[in-house]
């Protein structure tokens, strides 16, 4: 099926061009392929087979076309195979700009250009005529790359959003499973560490009591402490599971404060910023920053111990975050720093395992985001250590789109590129008539102020439009000797073409920009009348009012269907582009829901396990330990150390926590 779309249309230009009849029909001959010579079959051919390669071998394919145009034009091929190698020149074009980046379009444009002004210069010789048929060219292909572009970034677009859509699926197929395995790690940090060292100390003490019969009541009085902090402990973590219904946004500020607050306490001068306001993020990116910031804030721990470390968390825009730990390096250090894993100056060495780069870039690569490290000049004789990530927002965004002024120009140049196409058509008028140098430039900067007003199409529409509707009076307003309303009326017609399509496809209340339609017509019509009228005549009769009635009546009856074909085309468009947008959103959301809803059944599930299996049986411990009764307290805090670990095992394993696990009492 690609294959079949990708040839028809070189084969329909093919045969088009076999059935041409050609203008010189009218004179009684054909005019078309089979008169012209056999280059014209060639060229016919070539050009048909370069551009079935376009799609796969962009460059060929305008290489090749490049080739048929030094043919046909040299060769003096025939009109219909002019035309036909210019519509495949188009086509190329086109291909090379929606399947290469602008630098390369714009260097392989520009090559093509040029030889076609060599080509042209060579057949015709150095002429006005020639120098603006190129100038001409040149802004035809500009138009061409700019429509290239913009499909690129629609394409570009569809595919962000498809990868979006597809890493909040694999989000919600692995929701589940995320929860276990965070909690997994709470429990076994937290809470199985507490029982297990209340089994430890209440066996010393029983096997110690008739020695050191004193140990029995601070064996007791450490059960039952720890027994409580366990419980407060499980608690809190079941109350916190049922208050995590919230939204999938995750605030990162309060987290990466604690964090930050937690190696302050441990003697690290900590410096927060731009943490408040930031983007909301997606769970897993939210896990995957915390990570980061934490392997990051310990490394500097272990190698830079004193250093002043900064956090940053900035918004870098299109649903991209940026997170920074910077440090100035170890106070008093005396060499250089090192690489992760390795002794930095002045820090401990031998700490690191050698992992935390890996593991953050790992964390990173998990959303499909980046992380990059290295030195950094700082005031200290050890210099200091700098670590940026690069994350998206939600997982599955794909590459972040690069910045900077290419990236400013092919935005511009994909919306901005129509405008030197939509001067063509006053350009014709302009030069189809011999015209003096003054003539020519004040109607060729008059069209040039008519069409300005479109570059703000987009951002203000109805504004582009009245300016637009100001910018046509200036041709009445021409010296007399100059006036004329062919260029006023392609100029006007062009222009208002675009500002209306502008308005039904970006403007406020999309049913009320239909008024666009009436506005604009009679306003052109008018104005083009009374440039017509300036000299006292229209179509050679004297130009009354009646007359100027009749033609302004004229003029907006021809220009209505015009117009309203445009704002049809940009309401259309404008509501496709609404209905797809709103498509993926309620996709996104669909899967969004179901990532919520299997975090929430997996949360409720783990939050009975713990209340069945671990809470009931670590309350027994605080029990036997208050009421003095050392002989149970070590069974009943065994009891319970199962209980956890076998909660922690069936987390580990995938296994559901819907029902409270059968401990095996240990020996």
């Amino acid at each position: 099926m690609e294959s079949l779309r990708n040839w028809l249309l070189p084969l329909t230009l093919g045969v088009l061009l076999l059935v041409w009849p050609g203008p010189e029909l009218v004179d009684g001959g054909y005019g078309g392929i089979r008169e012209g010579s056999g280059g014209g079959v060639g060229v016919a051919v070539g050009g048909t087979l370069v551009l079935g390669v376009r799609r796969w071998l962009p460059l060929v394919a305008l290489g090749g076309v490049a080739v048929c145009y030094g043919v046909a034009v040299g060769g003096g091929a025939p009109d219909s195979v002019q035309v036909f190698v210019f519509v495949g020149d188009m086509v190329a074009v086109y291909s090379v700009a929606v399947r290469t980046g602008l630098a390369v379009t714009l260097r392989a444009v520009g090559a093509l250009v040029c030889w076609q002004g060599l080509v042209d210069l060579a057949v015709d010789g150095a002429s006005v005529t020639v120098g603006i048929g190129i100038a001409v060219s040149a802004a035809l292909h500009l138009a061409v790359v700019g429509v290239g572009r913009g499909q690129a970034h629609r394409t570009a677009a569809r595919e962000r959003a498809a990868a979006r859509l597809a890493g909040a699926r694999e989000e919600a197929r692995l929701a589940g499973a995320g929860e276990r395995r965070r909690l997994a790690r709470e429990l076994h940090d937290v809470s199985a560490h507490h029982l297990t060292s209340v089994v430890v100390t209440v066996e010393a003490a029983r096997h110690l009591a008739v020695g050191r019969p004193e140990l029995a009541a601070e064996a007791l009085d450490f059960a039952a402490r720890t027994g409580r902090e366990t419980l407060v402990t499980v608690q809190r973590l079941v109350s916190s599971l049922g208050a995590a219904e919230g939204s999938d946004d995750v605030p990162l500020g309060t987290r990466i404060e604690e964090l930050a607050g937690g190696f302050v306490r441990l003697g690290q001068r900590v410096e927060v910023t731009g943490v408040e306001g930031g983007p909301a993020v997606g769970a897993r990116v939210a896990e995957a920053v915390f990570g980061i910031a934490r392997e990051a804030l310990t490394n500097t721990l272990r190698y830079a111990p004193g250093a002043v470390v900064r956090i940053g968390l900035r918004d870098l825009g299109e649903g991209w975050l940026a997170l920074t730990v910077d440090d100035d390096g170890p106070a008093g250090a005396d060499g250089p720093a090192g690489a992760d894993g390795q002794a930095r100056a002045g820090g401990r060495a031998g700490l690191g395992s050698g992992r935390g780069m890996t593991g953050m870039r790992e964390r990173a690569q998990a959303v499909g985001g980046t992380v990059t490290a290295g030195p950094r000049p700082g005031p200290g004789p050890g210099g200091g250590w700098s670590v940026r990530a690069e994350l998206p927002v939600q997982p599955g965004r794909g590459v972040r789109p690069p910045a900077g002024r290419s990236r400013v120009l092919d935005w511009r140049l994909a919306s901005h590129a129509l405008l030197p196409a939509a001067g063509i058509l006053p350009a014709v008028f302009l030069l189809t008539e011999d015209r003096g140098a003054f003539e020519l430039t004040l109607l060729g900067a008059l069209s040039v102020v008519q069409l300005l007003p479109l570059l703000w199409r987009r951002a203000a529409p109805w504004p582009a439009l009245a300016a637009l509707l100001t910018a046509a009076w200036l041709w009445p307003l021409a010296p007399g000797s100059v006036a004329d309303p062919w260029p006023a009326l392609a100029a006007g017609a062009c222009a208002f073409t675009g500002g209306v399509y502008a308005v039904a496809a970006y403007g406020r209340d999309p049913w009320a920009t239909w008024a666009s339609v009436p506005l604009a017509a009679p306003v052109l019509a008018g104005a083009v009348s009374m440039t017509a009228a300036r000299d006292g005549l229209i179509d050679g009769e004297p130009a009354g009012v009646v007359a100027v009635g009749i033609c302004v009546f004229a003029l907006t009856v021809l220009l209505v269907p015009v117009f309203g074909c445009a704002w049809l085309t940009g309401f259309l468009v404008r509501s496709r582009r609404g209905r797809i947008v709103r498509r993926e959103g309620g996709e996104l959301s669909a899967v969004v829901h179901e990532t919520l809803l299997a975090a929430h059944l997996e949360r409720q599930r783990i939050a009975a396990g713990l209340r069945t299996a671990v809470l009931d049986r670590t309350a027994e411990v605080v029990t036997v330990a208050e009421a003095g009764r050392l002989e149970d307290v070590a069974p009943a805090a065994r009891e319970a150390l199962a209980a956890m670990r076998e909660l922690l095992g069936s987390l580990r394993d995938g296994t559901p926590a819907d029902a409270a696990p059968t401990p095996t009492p240990e020996g």
